[in-house]
């Protein structure tokens, strides 16, 4: 599409993709005209052979862009497009735009619609990660996924203690090296309760060494050259260890994609939400848009460094990290981890919530985020104006929005 120019004829084809079918429309918005709709199986060969026709049709001279919404059926379709020479985007859904109070709904019409929004272009791009990136992010999925299991499997576990008489007796926090001992000691009188009890206890106990085992390979998924520099500066965060390093690095992907910090927070779902008319203005909760999983992440690590101080284990590991990093990323680490402190202790001290406090931690740890992941893109430019003293573009846009 970098050729096309004001004599280029673009044929613009939008496909309704699903798992057994595909449904195409070619539009042509010069002459404001639908056509070559057609239906067929979800195989790439049938999508191809039916591009090769409509090739053959308009002629060699037309460019053709191709688009479909993001889904289920993930990137492969794209990937191969491209391979094939044609251009292809994957449309994120939320910037379709849809008809208020339309009761019909087919992949005609849905195709249709995709192809005009790629004719008046008033959609965003999905942005398109690399083969091993994305094999990353699954794979940090499958521990997300385990961990859901294991949190099920350990409330399964205390809800047959808890029915039969037996809640914890200590004091203290559960799944401890006490709580464990203590659960081994468990012995019952009738068969079957004892079973039940053994089914419980060998489900939690399997879950909680895949998850090591899984976390064991993620680190070591740590050290790949395509997402070692941005781990290795992200750690230097109090509170965001290897593994959530990686998930946040490989669901985001391209952080260049964000503009400002605003745009990144929005993006996770953490900025608030507004109901504003006339001279009322109203906002409300968080909005929970975008990627949920990147914002349960960074959740997560806020309230992790909220329960940091400077003589606990964990601080001497993000001291020990930092050690390889540059006095750049060490200063900016600090400087993220100071701000959060204090803010998240004056926010506590005005008797706001828990999680109200962790949320609006999560919400500026985001910016401190995408200042390092910008940082370190832009290294010859962003960083050396840290070094020497000045106050980069980034940072001003990060301080910006925290100020608000």
């Amino acid at each position: 599409m970098n050729n096309v120019t004001e004599n280029t004829k673009v044929i613009y084809v939008g496909i309704d993709v699903h798992k057994d079918t595909n449904s195409f429309c070619a539009y042509d918005s010069r002459e404001d005209k639908l056509f070559a709709e057609h239906k067929s199986s979800s195989k790439f060969e049938n999508t191809l052979h039916y591009l090769k026709n409509l090739q053959k049709s308009v002629g060699q001279d037309a460019v053709f862009l191709i688009g479909y919404e993001a889904g289920p059926t993930g990137y492969g379709l794209c990937r191969k497009l491209q391979k094939e020479d044609f251009a292809c985007v994957i449309i994120a859904p939320s910037t379709i735009a849809k008809a208020p109070g339309q009761k019909v709904k087919t992949d005609r019409m849905d195709a249709r619609l995709l192809a005009k929004t790629l004719a008046f272009k008033t959609y965003s791009p999905v942005c398109l990660p690399s083969e091993k990136l994305e094999a990353i992010k699954e794979y940090t999925r499958v521990r997300t996924a385990k961990i859901t299991m294991l949190k099920k499997a350990k409330q399964n576990l205390l809800s047959f203690l808890l029915r039969m008489g037996l809640p914890y007796p200590q004091s203290g926090h559960y799944w401890t090296q006490a709580h464990m001992a203590w659960l081994r000691t468990m012995n019952f009188a009738d068969k079957w309760l004892q079973e039940s009890f053994e089914e419980y206890h060998a489900e939690v106990i399997t879950l909680m060494d895949k998850v090591q085992r899984i976390e064991a390979k993620i680190l070591e998924l740590c050290k790949d050259d395509e997402v070692r520099e941005k781990i290795d500066a992200l750690v230097c965060i109090s509170g965001i260890s290897y593994v959530s390093a990686i998930s946040i690095v490989a669901e985001i992907g391209d952080f260049s994609r964000f503009s400002k910090a605003k745009s990144f927070v929005s993006f996770t779902g953490l900025c608030p939400g507004e109901d504003s008319s006339g001279n009322r203005v109203r906002h409300t909760a968080i909005t929970k848009a975008g990627n949920s999983r990147v914002r349960s992440l960074l959740v997560e690590c806020a309230g992790s460094l909220r329960m940091h101080s400077v003589v606990t284990a964990k601080s001497v590991r993000v001291k020990e990290r930092q050690k390889n990093a540059s006095a750049a990323i060490v200063s900016y680490a600090d400087k993220c981890t100071l701000r959060l402190r204090k803010r998240m202790l004056y926010l506590s001290q005005k008797g706001l919530p828990y999680n109200l406090v962790t949320t609006a931690g999560a919400r500026e740890l985001a910016c401190f985020v995408w200042g390092m992941m910008n940082f370190v893109d832009n290294r010859k430019t962003a960083l050396n104006k840290i070094d020497e003293g000045e106050l980069s573009d980034i940072q001003k846009t990060v301080e910006e929005f925290i100020a608000q």
